[in-house]
């Protein structure tokens, strides 16, 4: 059959920027014309199912937990800057002690919700506490205009400069056994740590991780239990006997009771017309779990990611592709690292927290900014080839393209306390090496 050649003209034709272009397309296609309120708009519904994935099925709690284990893993490490030796163990254990309750907590909070809110005071017995908040804590419904350019949105509170300088915090959690629902209290902001990943300038509250595959999480997780269905009723071997004469088809009553059972080696002789059909409810199942990986990587994608690790199914990994997908993973893992947990979480705790010992007179004035110095030692990584990789290390050291502490760092280890430990295994051996 042959075509006019305008047809083809305008099926190939292609003009200005497609992506802002119309036609029917693009009919139904969603829009974040306002991304800063559309965000604000789905963060309680997002975080509702997200918590309900992450609770009900085993992808949506493997998420949430693999993204933990990588943000925080065993622990991160506080490494003060202070002169004194004796001072710099004594820092560092109390303020990973204050932290160590609420680091993993936080981060599944933060996967889960999107958002994790930390309240820091000074208890009645006047030591300095830190406090995890629920998202929904921090009202939600409040949103007010405050004049001359103040304002509160979603719970914070906002300066005429946008700057945060407040947090409206419900007493009890929505939803807690016997809350008693009453006003917001006004926590200043430099009391409440707000960590979240910011999608768009301007976005007030955090959007759960798990939004972009959401929806396929459940139609993924409902088309399981469909195939599972689908094999026990596929066990579930039925006849149907067809007999144009309406008898028995040759199947004789015993007891009074019809006998269509058929057993091993059996043979039955069937009238002229009669036969036996038998249902086969398991067909296409091969091609459905093959369909269902492919969701899986889809999933695992919009999850951040890989597949092994969203799946545990290692059937095709080899070492390349382990260590190629690791490695992507590893860099942003370390960039929500940095910005994330030291960034939004630590390095101000650790601010707030020497503010207030030099306050209650626990540090010398004089000696503050010694005590307020401070580097952080994020979590170590298992390595996927240990002998290849530490040649590489040892090679980089000896070549000035690593230092020994930034290859220390990398395992998650202080390298104060290495070399410490390497001294005492020296004098427990008597090697003066």
């Amino acid at each position: 059959m042959a075509f006019p050649f305008n047809i083809f003209g305008k099926l190939l034709k292609r003009s200005g920027i497609e992506a802002g272009g119309g036609g029917h397309r693009w009919e139904g296609a969603s829009l974040l014309s306002s991304p800063q309120q559309q965000t604000l708009a789905a963060r309680g519904a997002s975080k509702a199912r997200a918590s309900a994935l992450y609770t009900n099925t085993a992808q949506g709690n493997r998420i949430v937990e693999a993204w933990a284990a990588a943000l925080v893993g065993k622990g991160w490490q506080a490494r003060p800057q202070h002169p004194d030796p004796v001072a710099r163990r004594e820092l560092a254990e109390a303020f990973e002690e204050l932290v160590r309750p609420i680091l993993l907590p936080l981060a599944r909070a933060l996967v889960r919700d999107g958002e994790a809110f930390v309240q820091a005071f000074v208890g009645a017995d006047g030591a300095f506490r830190t406090k995890l908040l629920a998202a929904d804590q921090i009202d939600p419904s409040l949103t007010r205009d405050l004049g001359n350019g103040a304002r509160i949105i979603a719970g914070i509170e906002f300066d005429a400069a946008d700057r945060v300088t407040a947090y409206h915090v419900l007493r009890d959690a929505p939803g807690t056994p016997f809350v008693t629902y009453g006003e917001a209290v006004r926590v200043p902001a430099s009391d409440v740590l707000h960590v979240f990943d910011t999608l768009f300038p301007g976005q007030v509250r955090g959007l759960s991780w798990l939004a972009p595959v959401l929806l396929k999480l459940r139609d993924r997780d409902e088309a399981s239990d469909a195939m599972l269905m689908q094999l026990k009723i596929a066990s579930l071997i039925t006849g149907f006997i067809r007999d144009p004469e309406g008898g028995s088809a040759g199947f004789e009553a015993e007891g009074g009771a019809m006998n269509v059972a058929l057993e091993p080696g059996a043979m039955r002789i069937l009238p002229p017309g009669a036969d036996v059909t038998f249902s086969n409810p398991g067909q296409g199942l091969a091609q459905a779990i093959e369909f269902l990986r492919a969701q899986d990587r889809e999933i695992a994608a919009g999850a951040g990611l890989t597949f092994e690790a969203l799946t545990g199914d290692l059937g095709e990994a080899n070492y390349s592709s382990a260590r190629v997908g690791l490695l992507e993973f590893r860099r942003r893992a370390e960039m929500l690292q940095r910005n994330l947990i030291e960034g939004m979480l630590l390095r101000p705790l650790w601010q707030r927290w020497t503010d207030v010992r030099a306050l209650a007179g626990e540090i010398p004035a004089g000696e503050i900014e010694a005590f307020r110095a401070v580097r952080f030692v994020a979590p170590g990584w298992a390595w996927v080839d240990p002998k290849n990789e530490v040649e590489a290390e040892v090679a980089a050291i000896n070549a000035g393209l690593k230092s020994r502490e930034e290859v220390v760092a990398g395992r998650g280890r202080d390298i104060d306390e290495l070399d410490e430990e390497r001294a005492r295994d020296r004098a427990a051996t008597g090697d003066a090496a």
